[in-house]
């Protein structure tokens, strides 16, 4: 891996969960992780490449404002 590109994480954390983290214990639901990797225009070079190109970083600060829309940032 030459460039870096982000992978966006959404992790709903519930009072349930936040005990959980916080005692060390693993809750007795899965909590469902929801992840993006960002739509570049050339997606088979996106590990080789990463933000270096600039249409790459476009779309990622694209999805990265749309991302943050939907989290409490």
């Amino acid at each position: 891996m030459v460039g870096t590109l982000p992978v966006f994480f959404k992790i709903p954390v519930a009072r349930a969960l936040s005990t959980h983290i916080r005692h060390g214990t693993y809750p007795p639901d899965k909590t469902r992780v929801t992840y993006c990797y960002p739509p570049v225009p050339h997606p088979a070079r996106r590990r080789n490449e990463g933000m270096k190109p600039l249409d790459n970083r476009r779309e990622i600060l694209r999805c990265f404002e749309a991302f943050k829309a939907t989290v409490s940032l």
